[in-house]
């Protein structure tokens, strides 16, 4: 019989934990067909999670928690099941309904038709904030602009299903700042997609805010291409053809004043406002380079440092 493995991370989610499983249960109850073991991680919690968590496990014996040290965040969260997970096909995804656990049957149904992974894509995001919405298109559009060869699915989030060989393909990478939905497609294999409607959520408040989407974004898009840090060359070059227009029309403008062309204070004071606009739009080029190459180089001090991305404290089987 082969294993499925749900590897769902927790933090403070005392008022949806028995209503995720409630939910989840009603699932796969009919799947007799599948042994199904259940990752759950509790992300340093701080209310009673961890306790209610126990509590579950000693109805359903194939739940295995996985307790860390502390908060570490969600994708640590998610990469710590995921370094537990023994199952013959691995599905990650949240706590809080909002990857609805409806869609697992047809995730599975993808996967015996041979598919190595299978993205649960979101295609109706009715209950997302109009800003929430608009910030997820363009930042699906501009990594897929500029991830070069590898394709991050748009509107696809961790809910997806992959088999036991690209999981395993994922935790061969040696990156210490994981983002699983960058990972995945980067190691590739055979790739379909299953769309649901994304629900609201029912219970408790979203632990994502707009720092967390933000901290997302910034990880995805550096760890996806350094093609940010060639764009610096190339605006480099437009600038330097800026500064060569910019002393043509300097050079001109002398001559004529030389020549008593045209008089009077109000061209020149019409090529000083240009020549200060130039001014600092080239600082502000230059000093968003810099936070650009900034936000590289603290990437590449975090691999430096070689920490850990998570702790576990104990599994409790």
């Amino acid at each position: 019989m082969k294993l499925v493995s749900i590897v769902v991370p927790f933090y403070n989610e005392e008022p949806m934990a028995p209503h995720f499983f409630s939910k989840l249960y009603e699932v796969l109850e009919p799947l007799k067909q599948y042994q199904f073991e259940i990752v759950a991680v509790n992300d340093g919690s701080k209310d009673k999670t961890l306790d209610i968590l126990k509590g579950i496990q000693k109805e359903h014996k194939e739940i295995r928690i996985v307790n860390l040290s502390r908060n570490f965040g969600h994708e640590p969260a998610v990469a710590a099941g995921l370094s537990v997970a023994k199952g013959d096909a691995i599905i990650p995804m949240d706590a809080d309904l909002q990857d609805p656990p409806e869609v697992i049957p047809l995730l599975l149904e993808k996967w015996e038709e041979g598919y190595d992974v299978v993205n649960a894509r979101r295609k109706q995001r009715k209950k997302d904030s109009f800003m929430k919405k608009t910030t997820a298109q363009l930042f699906y559009k501009f990594i897929h602009k500029h991830s070069g060869k590898v394709k991050v699915p748009q509107d696809v989030g961790h809910y997806r299903l992959v088999s036991r060989r690209v999981l395993d393909e994922v935790l061969k990478l040696g990156e210490i700042t994981r983002v699983f939905r960058v990972e995945v497609p980067f190691v590739g294999f055979k790739t379909t997609f299953v769309d649901y409607a994304r629900p609201e959520r029912e219970f408790g408040e979203t632990h994502y805010n707009y720092k967390s989407m933000l901290d997302l974004a910034s990880d995805s898009i550096t760890s996806t291409s350094p093609n940010l840090l060639r764009f610096i060359l190339k605006l480099t070059v437009a600038l330097v053809c800026l500064n060569a227009l910019n002393g043509v029309s300097l050079l001109t403008f002398a001559i004529l004043h030389w020549t008593n062309a045209f008089r009077g204070i109000g061209e020149f004071g019409l090529w000083m406002w240009l020549i200060i606009f130039v001014l600092v739009l080239m600082t502000t080029i230059i000093m968003g380079s810099l936070s650009l190459m900034a936000e590289y180089q603290s990437k590449m001090m975090k691999e430096v440092q070689h920490r850990p991305f998570f702790i576990i404290d104990e599994i409790i089987e």
